[in-house]
């Protein structure tokens, strides 16, 4: 792998000390910081390394995005004047019943671009989002070559849909479609497979996986698909993941909201803990708070999601903080918005800023810590990333500051939280590969994943009658509501 030279940056390192250096380099050797120091010492020594100029540009640790969807990038804004529940019905159908194995590719290239030109270098995703495809293990193993290959960082979340079960599956081959039910012990035992796979493949690379429901599955005033047929399996699901967990000693992730944490707490599913994160945590309670504290849950907070203009209840980011959990940052779905971390870090602030009415709410350098390294401590991974520290693994982003809305250079961390976007990210490396340079991809042709991805979305669409969920309301234009 090619020694990498950084060279005179103003490195943002997120080590214990939160120091900010300046005029400073960091060379990359054999995937991880091999030394930081002053640039003009380091340039010397590293005469052979690819030099990145990094004048009038910040160094940091790449962003991590607790919660993405595998199989949402090439549903961009479809469905966005359906209700909730109504579109979560949508995505069910359309994704277990028209995606094929060229839709998985594209949209697994589609995801790792777009998170990467955004400077997010690590995303938990779940392998689809409501519409899980668990039942042909074809479509993980393609999705993670595709994050592989292009260099984005990824757990993926495997796990069963909703239920009941069994479910009927729809599959497309050379235009031909067939159809088989598959039962709930098959998609666990497929899981079960791809585990033991990367197990025994020991464990190299980028991709790799963990476990993931879409949700528990209780009576829950906040969760819009609830039903009584769907609550006979909560105990039977949550059973099978912490096998799986136990065994393979892996992270497992859910949406959590309302009463949740309390009902699985409570009804000793045993899927709280250190190796668990959840996702919204919208509408919880003082005692929910205090069972993560208690239990060393984490939380994923996803301030631009739909969910929070759809469903009562804000996710209390201070409080959980101040209890002692670690509260990191996702973006969810890419059908709703874009993937960029910066935006979902001023999303944040301003959220509970409102909520509060208080300027002196979630500080900058806090919300910068929740997209760096406490998204690395949800995923167990901060002794090897998060930080820009001498031993860790290269994941590494440049900001190019030399910019109208990043001058003048002062106060730099407010200048990136409040001022910066994904737009603005410059150079990428994942594990000590440089993936992105002056903002050219340089491990796949970008504009080849787009021109496929438009055919792929094409074909799909055409299959599967999106076009009823792509036409503006009829009062799209001149009134302030659509209904």
């Amino acid at each position: 792998m090619q020694e990498l030279l950084f060279h005179d940056a103003t490195v943002i390192s997120m080590d214990r000390n939160r120091a900010i250096h300046e005029h400073t380099s960091v060379a990359v050797r054999d995937g991880r910081i091999a030394e930081m120091g002053p640039a003009a010492n380091l340039r010397d020594r590293y005469r052979t390394a690819r030099i990145i100029d990094c004048r009038r540009k910040a160094v940091m640790p790449g962003m991590v995005d607790l919660h993405g969807y595998l199989g949402g990038s090439l549903l961009k804004s479809a469905g966005q004047n359906l209700s909730g529940g109504a579109r979560r019905a949508m995505l069910e159908n359309l994704l277990p019943d028209y995606t094929d194995e060229a839709w998985w590719q594209a949209d697994a290239q589609l995801n790792a671009l777009e998170r990467l030109k955004m400077g997010t270098t690590c995303m938990f995703s779940m392998m689809g989002g409501n519409g899980t495809r668990t039942d042909d293990v074809a479509f993980t193993r393609i999705a993670a070559r595709e994050l592989e290959r292009i260099g984005l960082r990824t757990r993926i979340g495997l796990g069963p849909a909703r239920p009941p079960w069994p479910r009927r599956f729809t599959y497309w081959r050379d235009g031909v479609k067939t159809e088989r039910m598959v039962s709930f012990d098959e998609i666990i035992g497929n899981c079960e497979r791809l585990l033991s796979e990367h197990k025994q493949g020991g464990g190299a690379g980028i991709v790799d996986y963990g476990l993931a429901l879409s949700r528990i599955g209780n009576r829950n005033e906040h969760d819009p698909v609830w039903s009584p047929e769907r609550e006979q399996w909560v105990r039977k699901q949550a059973e099978a993941i912490l096998h799986l967990q136990r065994k393979h000693g892996v992270t497992f992730w859910t949406h959590m909201y309302g009463n949740a944490i309390e009902y699985a707490h409570d009804e000793k599913l045993g899927l709280l803990g250190p190796d668990t994160v959840l996702s919204h945590c919208t509408g919880i309670s003082e005692r929910s708070i205090a069972i993560l504290r208690d239990t060393g849950t984490h939380a994923a907070h996803h301030p631009r999601a739909a969910r929070i203009y759809t469903y009562p209840g804000r996710c209390p980011v201070p409080e959980l903080i101040d209890s002692g959990v670690t509260v990191a940052l996702g973006s969810d779905s890419p059908s709703t918005h874009n993937c960029d971390l910066f935006m979902d870090m001023k999303a944040a602030i301003d959220q509970q800023r409102i909520h509060f009415k208080d300027a002196n709410v979630l500080q900058p350098g806090k919300v910068l810590e929740m997209a760096t390294i406490d998204g690395c401590k949800a995923l167990g991974l901060d002794r090897e990333l998060g930080s820009v520290e001498v031993g860790k693994k290269a994941d590494l982003i440049t900001i190019d500051l030399f910019q109208p809305h990043l001058y003048p250079l002062d106060m730099l961390v407010y200048r990136l939280v409040y001022n910066a976007t994904g737009a603005d990210v410059a150079d990428v490396t994942v594990g000590g590969r440089l993936i992105m340079a002056d903002r050219k991809i340089l491990t796949i042709d970008e504009a080849e994943v787009l021109e496929r991805a438009q055919d792929v979305y094409r074909s799909f669409a055409e299959r599967s009658g999106l076009a009823a969920h792509t036409a503006n309301p009829e009062r799209f234009w001149g009134a302030s509501r659509s209904q």
